[in-house]
């Protein structure tokens, strides 16, 4: 059948259709109740012309209001009983909140609110569509009580709601008071802060301050008062004729004699023990301690060209007595040749060096089994300072240290002159020639017997079967031998850097033959060598060996320098007729020659610089010239003379008066450490930190975890942010360190930034945005970006009336 036979038959159908349509149309728009006025209003309206908000408003009157053709596009509110504007762009569509399009009053806004949902405003359009919109049917009345499409399904629908809501409503109320109370005790802790910052700044610092003062002026007059007795002491030393008679001869002791004669003195008693050279830079300690007895103050010793400068000790200024005075003390409690760097042959040696009363200790023989070949590496004798005549088994280092010696000295004269007019430098070369000689055969010999080139060691028992000799003699042997090439390298850095002040002095000073007179006395003092080793260095510098008539025939080819001199003899001052040296002197020297008259010189004979053939098994004290020096004993003819300076010691006030000083500064900085941190904590540039009006001050300085995947996620107000690996108890990737609180249209954010770099990528780190609870937790973790993380947080510092007013509680 043809689509033309069948329209005749359908038409009564179709008309039909169109009736009921048409009559449903009209009771949907009759039943229309606009929000705030009838739907036929017999009013003229305003609304915008246009499909935009741009577009100019304009009058529609009564009668096109509801006449089926939508003038309106925007908003459609002159067809809201007709639908004609059911496509309108503001208001018709769902997710498009209406709303006023032109700000007119006289623009009507047609809305419905569900009475059960205020929050759910439906526009005209979607009234009495049958859809139902309110839980109720409320937009549905239209229809007939028995044909309602739209049952009463708001206990359901609304329960979860009602229950967050009721939960929302909860936690602020808690939440509130949390954070109310939270406001109140940072107001408190405020308060308190202020007055514990007035207390430190007007009391406690100020007390402590006054109580420093008084004791520094108490402590001033002890300075002072010690001083004077330091002062009264050296004068009463420097006042001993029979020491002024050793070195005020202007003869024989001038101004260049003066100068070799302390600077003999810091190298014997440099080689007498590692405790006179001041371990750090080889200064001479006992011309070091006689220069500050004299006041004179070195500045610090560049080493270069420049000779050292040096300023005089001021009394009547109280820094320079205070400096002075805490010289003094250090002294007196043997503190000033502590060096943060002590060689390791100087610490082993200081150990047994002397007694508390300065007499040397007997020495035992070496262990053998304790043997280390390097013991005396802090002064070695091939690696310290190049002696006298500049022989060496290693020329090349020789050349090169010397090349150093003249580059550092530069054209200072005066350095060399006395160095090389040092006469026991050279007596001391005899010895160091054939002791290296002798090492280095010995270290030639070991490698030949033990056969290194196989690295493999023969036992003591293998080598004496094959050599005839016994190891333990010659080990004992290598180690006196190496011993004695130290104290004598220790000896001369010593004299070399004596020199240097030395000549800075007598290039210096306006009075320099009394003031090294008085250096000289006081080196010898302080040099603790016993007056027949001052004698020898006396008689060494005064009477060289061109000045000896007849000299006795030697038993040995070595020829000692003391030979040259034996018996000593005196001779008379041209100036008063005065006999020098001293008898004191002249005995001391008496004694010396005495000593060693049977002991010309330990050698093998062969002459010369020739080494002996075979290693010596023992190093008798003088072998080879070489005598150690001896340490100054009570019983010395020269100690009463000293005794003055022997008695010195710290004053009990001024000990207490320090440390009372010294007690009350540190309670003093503590105080001011404590005033700096309370302002710091109150500051207002620091406020800020706890949030808005202190809100955060109930969670400063906690933590807090949450688990999420495999990590367990850290933060830590005001500390640092971390992840870890769940179990993980400790370290950790660090997120960063507490920033700050941000607040932004009512959201609080927490930073944490400077976190660890990740490979290749920014720092990390971490945010936690906050919303109300009443309990601090988080909630959530997440990364949105790379190595930056985003945490959710329930907290009380977010329940504030922001809060309440957008969750309408």
């Amino acid at each position: 059948m043809t689509m033309a036979l069948l329209l005749p038959s359908l038409l009564p159908f179709f008309l039909v259709l169109i009736s009921l349509f048409d009559h449903h149309h009209n009771a949907a728009a009759a039943l229309f109740v606009s929000a705030s006025e009838e739907s036929s209003s017999p009013t003229p309206l305003r609304c915008l012309s246009g499909w935009t908000r741009s577009n100019a408003l304009q009058t529609i009157s009564p009668d096109k209001i509801n006449d089926g053709y939508c003038d309106c596009p925007l908003d459609g509110l002159d067809e809201v009983d007709t639908g004609a504007c059911a496509g309108s762009m503001d208001g018709m569509w769902a997710g498009i909140p209406p709303s006023s399009s032109s700000g007119d009053e006289n623009v009507v806004e047609k809305l419905f609110v569900c009475p059960q949902q205020p929050s759910l405003h439906i526009p005209p359009s979607r009234i009495n569509d049958g859809i139902c919109d309110c839980c109720d049917g409320a937009d549905e009345q239209s229809h007939s009580q028995h044909n309602n499409p739209c049952p009463d399904n708001c206990d359901t629908i609304l329960a979860e709601e009602r229950a967050a809501h009721q939960k929302l409503q909860q936690d602020y109320t808690i939440g509130s008071q949390l954070r109310t109370s939270s406001i109140q005790q940072f107001q408190k802790w405020h308060e308190d802060m202020q007055v514990k910052i007035q207390k430190v700044s007007t009391q406690d610092i100020v007390n402590l301050e006054n109580k420093v003062k008084y004791v520094q002026q108490s402590l001033g007059q002890i300075r002072i008062a010690v001083a004077k007795m330091w002062k009264l002491a050296v004068d009463s030393v420097l006042s001993q004729s029979t020491l002024v008679d050793i070195v005020n001869n202007q003869q024989v002791m001038d101004v260049q004699k003066l100068g070799l004669f302390i600077i003999s003195l810091c190298q014997l008693s440099g080689e007498s023990s590692v405790d006179q050279v001041v371990a750090s830079n080889g200064r001479c300690l006992p011309f070091d301690r006689a220069s500050l007895d004299m006041g004179i103050l070195w500045d610090v010793d560049q080493g270069g060209k420049d000779l050292p400068s040096f300023h005089v000790f001021d009394a009547d200024n109280e820094e320079s007595i205070a400096s002075y005075v805490d010289k003094l003390v250090l002294r007196l409690e043997g503190k000033d040749n502590r060096s943060d760097s002590f060689t390791r042959g100087a610490a082993k040696s200081s150990s047994s060096s002397s007694t508390n009363n300065g007499v040397k200790r007997s020495e035992p023989e070496p262990d053998v089994d304790d043997y280390d070949e390097d013991e005396y590496d802090g002064f070695h004798y091939d690696d310290d300072y190049v002696g006298h005549s500049g022989d060496s088994i290693n020329d090349q280092v020789i050349e090169s240290d010397v090349a150093d010696d003249d580059k550092k000295e530069g054209d200072d004269v005066e350095v060399k002159f006395l160095l090389e007019n040092l006469p026991l430098l050279a007596v001391r070369d005899t010895f160091k020639n054939h002791g290296k000689a002798l090492l280095a055969s010995s270290a030639t010999t070991d490698k030949a017997d033990t056969g290194e080139e196989e690295e493999d060691e023969l036992s003591e028992d293998e080598v004496s079967n094959d050599s005839g000799i016994d190891p333990i003699a010659l080990t004992m042997a290598r180690s006196t031998i190496s011993k004695r090439l130290g104290s004598i390298a220790r000896g001369e850095t010593s004299a070399k850097s004596a020199a240097r002040f030395v000549a800075a002095l007598i290039g210096k000073s306006s009075s320099v033959l009394e003031e090294l007179q008085s250096l000289a006395i006081m080196t010898m003092y302080h040099s603790k060598l016993s007056s027949d080793d001052i004698a020898e260095i006396i008689y060494t510098l005064t009477f060289p060996s061109d000045q000896r008539e007849d000299e006795s025939e030697q038993t040995c080819s070595v020829v000692t320098h003391w030979s040259k001199w034996c018996p000593p003899v005196t001779m008379v001052s041209q100036n008063g007729g005065k006999v020098y040296p001293s008898h004191l002197i002249v005995a001391a020297a008496e004694r010396r020659c005495s000593q060693r008259d049977d002991a010309v010189g330990i050698c093998s004979g062969k002459g010369g610089d020739e080494p002996e053939a075979e290693f010596p098994l023992s190093v008798p004290d003088g072998y080879y010239s070489y005598y150690e020096p001896q340490i100054r004993s009570p019983a010395d003819e020269l100690s009463p003379f000293f005794a003055a300076m022997d008695s010195l010691r710290i004053p009990g006030d001024l000990t207490n008066a320090k440390d009372e000083a010294g007690n009350l500064e540190m309670k003093l900085a503590a105080a001011k450490r404590k005033l700096t941190k309370l302002e710091a904590e109150v500051d207002s540039s620091d406020a800020s930190k706890y949030g808005v009006d202190g809100e955060l001050f109930i969670i400063r300085d906690t933590c807090h975890t949450l688990e999420s995947g495999k990590y367990e996620y850290e933060v830590c107000i005001f500390g640092k942010a971390t992840q870890r690996d769940i179990g993980q108890k400790s370290g950790g990737t660090h997120l960063g360190y507490w920033d700050k609180v941000l607040m932004e249209n009512g959201q609080r954010t927490l930073r944490w930034d400077r976190g660890t770099k990740c490979w290749n990528g920014p720092v990390r780190s971490a945010e936690v945005i906050v919303t109300c609870g009443s309990v601090t937790t988080i909630l959530s973790a997440d990364e949105p970006e790379t190595c930056r993380y985003v945490f959710t947080m329930e907290s009380p510092i977010a329940c504030d009336e922001q809060f309440k007013k957008n969750n309408s509680l």
